[in-house]
């Protein structure tokens, strides 16, 4: 284990963080993204510091395979593009980069600073993006060429104690961003880490400033939550925290209402959980059909004068079963043409028929209309 020393004020090292080397973390070289490996190498031989960070170097710790790889570096975006040729600045307030490779992205972003908070925008150096990472898991940061975990908050200690611990304070770090709260649920869930007590509380504390986030972002760690292979037991212990509601207040009900609606709704979460580990598949229309199948078939069954009536109803209930979210309107569509069933048409009364009233057969013995007969004389002449 090395020690990174930077000098104080007075001019004396002050220890910043711990450096583990390739037999103490324990990532395998062979697991690392070699895209990403390059991505790193050239923002290096370019003068540049870059490492991994976040949610790929927790997975490569815990032995799993990362989804996504997040690129740190103190190159700015501009500089950032002109290294990339295919890539392109994404993001007003907070601008980072996405570099194309084949068909998968990386973000690669730039240190930011504390001075505004952990909130701002300002670049900064590496020692201060960590201090504004949310948690002490998310913030090690992982040199792929010498194979070196740089900690600056104790994450690697944590993770071995499986502990999800804060980096920013307690008092500001919901209050400043509500989102939070669902990613500490969000991360006890996929690894199993416990939430210590104290984190626990502030969650409880804050829940309510969750109804004011971002439709959006909501919207994002939705998405995240659909295609985890963990929704039933996420959305069970959002519900406990009391922060489903702000995001999914559909499903909320669904539980909450008991009987047969509250047990369908668990399979149906249980069989989504079940997909997604069996396929992979992380189409959202295809997710979204497993939580909006009730409310379709409730709005199949109300009167509709043909299919294509029934059909919109069942768009409609599907919508607000969603709200807040503002799903995508074609991810929508394909989930409810997933569950959705064309009612039985409808049977038109039969109207009676009308006899017709025959007349009696003739008789010979009835008089022959009048007429001319047809043995009268005719006039030959």
């Amino acid at each position: 284990m090395l020690v990174r020393y930077q000098k104080g004020p007075d001019g004396k090292p002050v220890k910043k963080a711990v450096v583990y080397t390739a037999s103490e973390h324990g990532i395998e070289p062979r697991s690392i993204d070699p895209d990403a490996v390059k991505i790193i190498e050239r923002l290096r031989n370019s003068g540049h510091a870059a490492y991994i960070v976040g949610g790929a170097v927790r997975d490569l710790i815990l032995g799993r395979e990362p989804k996504d790889y997040d690129i740190v570096t103190d190159a700015e975006p501009p500089r950032i593009k002109k290294l990339f040729y295919r890539s392109r600045v994404i993001g007003k307030r907070f601008r980072l980069v996405h570099v194309y490779v084949g068909e998968r992205i990386y973000e690669v972003s730039t240190f930011r600073s504390i001075a505004n908070g952990t909130v701002g925008n300002t670049y900064g150096t590496i020692d201060e993006d960590a201090k504004r990472r949310d948690f002490s898991m998310n913030a090690l940061y992982f040199d792929p060429l010498e194979l070196k975990l740089v900690d600056y908050v104790g994450g690697l200690k944590d993770m071995r104690s499986r502990r999800i611990v804060p980096v920013i304070p307690l008092k500001t770090i919901f209050a400043e961003d509500p989102v939070r709260m669902i990613r500490a649920v969000k991360y006890a869930v996929a690894t199993g880490f416990s939430i210590p007590f104290m984190t626990r509380l502030a969650i409880k504390r804050h829940a309510p400033l969750l109804a004011g986030a971002s439709v959006s972002r909501l919207g994002e760690e939705a998405t995240k939550i659909l295609y985890s292979g963990h929704a039933a037991a996420t959305i069970d212990t959002l519900l406990k925290f009391r922060l489903l509601s702000p995001i999914m207040p559909g499903v909320q009900m669904a539980l909450l209402s008991g009987g047969a609606n509250s047990a369908s709704m668990r399979a149906s979460l249980e069989e989504l959980d079940a997909y997604v580990t069996d396929t992979g598949d992380k189409c959202l229309g295809a997710l979204l059909s497993f939580i909006i199948r009730d409310s379709v078939a409730a709005a199949r069954d109300l009167p509709a004068e043909d299919v294509q009536v029934a059909y919109h109803n069942a768009i409609d209930a599907a919508r607000d079963f969603l709200a807040p979210l503002t799903m995508p309107r074609i991810e929508v569509e394909a989930a409810v043409r997933a569950v959705f069933k064309a009612p039985d048409p409808k049977q038109k009364p039969k109207r009676p028929r009308r006899r017709r009233r025959r007349k009696p057969p003739s008789s010979p013995l009835d008089p022959k209309p009048a007429g001319k007969p047809d043995d009268a004389p005719r006039d030959d002449a």
